[in-house]
């Protein structure tokens, strides 16, 4: 099998490129950040093939996508880590929404029936987030995104079942370039490093979500089955407290 990872000049999708390439996997890494990619690559073992391209493009979306079905490969494990986020920001959200959920669309315009044709059980893996379940203030651009994601990857999951492996990841709060903009508490924060590894398990699981942290996401399921008025009643009460 070969991986290919969208988003892995940065943050988590980084941190899976190294975690993989010690385990002498054969990857494929894409960003929209040439020079940052050839930096990330250069600190891997092996030498894998580099293709940057503009997510927010749908022709360099498709050509890429071309690229990458025809190598020769007994299966493909598509992995989208690629995110934009500007809290507090409306000027950026078709950046946004071009990166977050267009950018993959165009690329499962090409790529969803070579996944279900391929010799060995292809993967997909689309990176949500648990703010999927509940819309928090101050991100609602970033929010849409990852709900759109969530179902995306439901949906998915449904129509390739026994097809391809589709799996979400739903993770909350990670040390990365995206969450060192926020200056409110991020309770429960993890490493890149630290989700890397999860989300390596949980790839090679039979569990269809791969969510972390546990407490983060049993707070942001309770949200979302709560009445509107007493989850957000129980938010004011925390914004006030942390201040």
């Amino acid at each position: 099998m070969k991986y290919w990872i969208i988003g892995a000049s940065s943050g988590i999708g980084k941190s899976i490129a190294i975690e993989l390439d010690k385990i002498g996997c054969d990857l494929i890494l894409s960003s929209s950040n040439s020079n940052k990619l050839i930096e990330a690559s250069s600190k891997l073992q092996k030498n894998h093939l580099l293709l940057p391209f503009n997510l927010s493009n749908k022709d360099e979306c498709i050509r890429n996508s071309e690229i990458v079905i025809n190598k020769n490969m007994s299966s493909l494990c598509i992995i989208y880590m690629a995110a934009a986020y500007s809290p507090n920001d409306y000027n950026d959200y078709e950046k946004i929404i071009d990166i977050n959920i267009t950018g993959l669309l165009h690329v499962l315009s090409i790529t969803k029936e070579y996944l279900k044709n391929t010799h060995e059980q292809s993967k997909l893996i689309i990176c949500s987030s648990l703010v999927a379940y509940k819309g928090l203030p101050y991100n609602q651009p970033y929010s849409l995104t990852k709900a759109a994601l969530l179902n995306l990857a439901s949906s998915l999951s449904i129509e390739l079942r026994n097809v391809v492996d589709v799996k979400v990841i739903t993770p909350g709060f990670v040390k990365t370039q995206l969450t060192d903009k926020n200056t409110f508490p991020m309770p429960f924060i993890i490493s890149s490093e630290k989700a890397a590894k999860i989300i390596i398990n949980g790839i090679n699981s039979k569990k269809y979500e791969i969510t972390f942290p546990l407490p983060m996401y049993i707070i942001m399921k309770c949200f979302q089955i709560l009445p509107n008025f007493i989850g957000n009643y129980i938010c004011s009460v925390i914004k006030k407290t942390t201040g």
